[in-house]
């Protein structure tokens, strides 16, 4: 769970109260098709007042014109560190048998398919603790009324490539949601936007924009604060967040925009 050394006033048992007698009598169900997993509440309209005070949890720029947010993981980087360690012993293991296997084909069939799925075991858990990012950036273009959403498509074939896909999706088609993980180890609130087809409340697209957090007013901030700057209001510059959760990845590396989408996500029309 993420840790709560934010600058939100500490939740009093009011408030606490208040909070649970909101969510009870709140809809039951979201006003989008279909609902998302685990989903808690729908946020206010991105048009409509804001009644929550805005502030992001983290930054990386804000100007006139655009605003990039980085979406952090929730993924516990040391497991993956694990698994590699125990699948490089396991991998040792079946070398030595291949070398000894040398003249029983059956034995040897056997020990270089098992020598094959571990490797691929060890090169995904590799790949994904050294190569994907440790967080996403999304960008909120204000003077276009767009969102670009980098999006790394990691996929189970450690083999194949694993493609960087910019979206990009008009504003007024996106709409806020607050999920609930309640998971033993993922547990807390995080922020998700829908992207429906326009005019309507049919989703096409999901994407997240702020970790797990066990805080829900950190949820309702981050949302305040994102539809008053694409409104063009005022918004704070300081974020509850000043610092960078530990990378392996060094930071030049953990992504490139396409050129075409980094001037234009950067750019008034």
């Amino acid at each position: 769970m993420a840790r709560n050394n934010h600058k939100l006033p500490p939740v009093t048992a009011e408030e606490l109260a208040e909070i649970e007698r909101t969510r009870r009598q709140g809809p039951s169900r979201s006003i989008l098709t279909p609902q998302a997993d685990y989903w808690e509440e729908d946020l206010p309209g991105r048009d409509e007042e804001q009644t929550y005070k805005p502030q992001l949890i983290r930054i990386n720029k804000k100007n006139d014109i655009w605003m990039e947010i980085p979406c952090y993981t929730n993924k516990s980087w040391w497991v993956l560190w694990f698994l590699i360690a125990i699948m490089t012993v396991v991998i040792i293991f079946y070398i030595c048998i291949t070398f000894k296997a040398l003249v029983y084909v059956p034995i040897l069939i056997i020990a270089l398919t098992s020598l094959f799925v571990f490797s691929s075991f060890w090169w995904f858990a590799f790949r994904a603790v050294m190569y994907s990012p440790r967080w996403t950036p999304i960008r909120f273009n204000r003077k276009r009324q767009k969102v670009y959403v980098y999006d790394f498509q990691q996929r189970w074939n450690p083999w194949a490539r694993w493609p960087v896909v910019v979206k990009v999706f008009d504003w007024q088609d996106i709409y806020g949601e607050r999920l609930f993980w309640s998971g033993r180890y993922t547990f807390g609130s995080q922020l998700a936007c829908a992207v429906c087809s326009s005019g309507t409340h049919q989703v096409l697209h999901r994407f997240p924009v702020t970790p797990v957090v066990g805080d829900i007013r950190m949820v309702w901030a981050e949302w305040s604060h994102i539809c008053q700057y694409m409104q063009g209001r005022g918004v704070p510059t300081t974020p509850m967040f000043t610092d960078h959760p530990a990378s392996w990845t060094p930071e030049g590396h953990q992504y490139r925009w396409p050129e075409d989408l980094d001037r234009e996500s950067k750019t008034a029309p």
